[in-house]
């Protein structure tokens, strides 16, 4: 069955990146892998500015999904530079980067966890052949800062992607089991009660939540032509339509399509296109403008993340091959 799977079908909801799902894959290990860095940038919104843009994961592999700690002093990102995807932690004031973790398994979506204790991340074990999700127990697990082990975050199968809305609740992305249907699903997840509210049936591979914490994000592919940036509250009887996603060239594949975001705490949204960030500044009836184009960073940006003070940027960067 693995060969029958198309790299679209792969692209449309796994674990992570194009780059991350290939350590999962046989078929495409084969084929060459692009290299994917971790950028790490200044943002200055009153003055329309990224500065200090720096690639803080030189060399070969594959580096994603990066995320600011709490305190915003350090960024949190997986990579395959051990042969399995582990999580590491960049300090941005001294430059150093270390290994949180050393498992065999794959490790991915690091992300602080609300209280400060560690950090929560999809992990691997026995990965279905399909969509390369953990396919006997919750995938979702706490770690604390020593790298080890806690216990899942919640009891659900088959969590790809996953955002902290607060302590208590959870914006989840479950990968469907069943490959030809292809039909995942996000959710909000409350962990007191156990119970959910469905986000939408077509989601994309970002998840995160509004400024005053009250809702989650989330990008909403229901309809092809017209891919919408969503809030919702487990108490809202509809996502609330924020903007409608970045339109890229004609003939743009929709795994390359804008479905990446940051919310700042001003309460806009940063999405990329290609080396392009744009703004949606978080007022009714208004869309995605032109922030800066970061030619620099040297390729396609994909996840975006935003420190809590809205002063740094963190992004995982498809990097171009380099001409022959």
């Amino acid at each position: 069955m693995l060969q029958t799977l198309t790299r679209r079908a792969l692209l449309g909801a796994g674990l992570a990146t194009f780059t991350a799902l290939t350590t999962l894959s046989p078929v495409l290990a084969a084929e060459p892998r692009p290299d994917v860095a971790i950028v790490i940038a200044r943002l200055d919104l009153a003055a329309g500015r990224v500065t200090d843009v720096a690639n803080i994961t030189p060399g070969k592999g594959a580096n994603f999904q990066p995320s600011f700690t709490r305190d915003g002093r350090a960024v949190l990102f997986a990579s395959d530079r051990s042969g399995s995807n582990n999580v590491y932690r960049h300090d941005l004031a001294t430059g150093e980067t270390q290994a949180l973790t050393a498992t065999p398994h794959n490790l991915y979506s690091p992300t602080p966890l609300p209280d400060g204790s560690g950090f929560s991340a999809i992990r691997v074990v026995d990965a279905d052949p399909a969509y390369g999700i953990e396919s006997k127990q919750p995938s979702l697990w706490r770690f604390d800062w020593d790298g080890k082990e806690v216990a899942p975050v919640v009891p659900v199968m088959r969590v790809g992607y996953h955002a902290w809305v607060d302590e208590h609740r959870l914006a989840l992305f479950i990968v469907d089991d069943v490959p030809e249907r292809n039909a995942h699903r996000a959710v909000l997840f409350d962990r007191r009660s156990g119970e959910s509210t469905a986000l939408t049936d077509k989601p994309g591979r970002s998840l995160g939540r509004t400024a005053d914490g009250r809702r989650a994000l989330f990008v909403d592919q229901t309809d092809p032509a017209h891919w919408r940036l969503c809030a919702q509250a487990a108490g809202d009887t509809q996502p609330q339509v924020l903007a409608e996603t970045p339109v890229g060239p004609a003939g743009e594949k929709d795994p390359q399509r804008s479905q990446y975001f940051a919310a700042l705490p001003d309460g806009s949204v940063i999405m990329a296109r290609g080396t392009l960030l744009l703004r949606w500044s978080g007022k009714a009836g208004a869309g995605f403008e032109p922030l800066v184009d970061l030619p620099q960073v040297g390729g396609a940006i994909r996840n975006i993340a935003a420190s809590p003070d809205g002063s740094r940027l963190a992004f995982s960067v498809t990097l171009a091959a380099p001409k022959p």
